[in-house]
């Protein structure tokens, strides 16, 4: 790894911090959990650092938990968040604990034709026009933005904690662990 030009610099603090490698179970399980949590946020593009200072701070492996930010690429990017921003749609619709008021329609198009029947103008209209949103506007604007963003979180939150449990259920049940066998009593030498 020192031979590397720009990972080189860091070989000696990767070297005094070896739990950044290490494959005990206690580490490659909690690197399974924080891994997929982070990888199912919406934080595409800052995911491998942010997973570079959970694995120190959670004292766990870099690696498995580094690895799991591919997961989310610019090409399974938009399913993942979609399913997970309907998760927490559902979750947040069940558990009631929507930021404000809940929209009438949760339709963009139904919402721009209440928008019609009101007398005002479609928001996307108002803002292509260069003028600033009336006050109710941009309050709800905001409060839309507001709710998806919180339901892409509570919705990656709950994901990555099922998809960590089945990692881990998997590493537990098949993976073979090395774990400390006896060993068969030594023969006596002759002579």
């Amino acid at each position: 790894m020192h031979r590397y030009p720009i990972v080189g610099r860091f070989a000696n603090t990767a070297r005094k911090r070896a739990y950044l490698w290490s494959f005990k179970p206690t580490s490659v399980r909690r690197s399974f959990y924080a891994g997929m949590i982070l990888a199912l946020q919406p934080i595409l593009g800052v995911q491998l650092p942010l997973a570079l200072a959970l694995s120190l701070a959670l004292r766990t492996n870099f690696m498995i938990l580094g690895g799991l930010q591919f997961i989310t690429n610019p090409f399974t990017a938009a399913p993942i968040y979609y399913a997970t921003n309907q998760l927490g749609v559902y979750i947040i619709s069940t558990l009631t604990l929507n930021v404000g008021e809940t929209p009438a329609s949760s339709n963009p198009a139904e919402s721009v034709l209440l928008l019609k029947e009101e007398g005002e103008k479609p928001l996307d209209k108002v803002a292509a026009s260069g003028r600033r949103l009336p006050p109710k506007q941009a309050t709800a604007w905001k409060k839309r933005i507001g709710n998806t963003v919180n339901s892409l979180v509570v919705g990656g939150l709950v994901s990555g904690i099922v998809f960590g449990g089945l990692l881990d259920i998997l590493y537990h049940f098949f993976w073979p662990h090395t774990k400390a066998r006896p060993r068969p009593p030594r023969e006596p030498r002759p002579g």
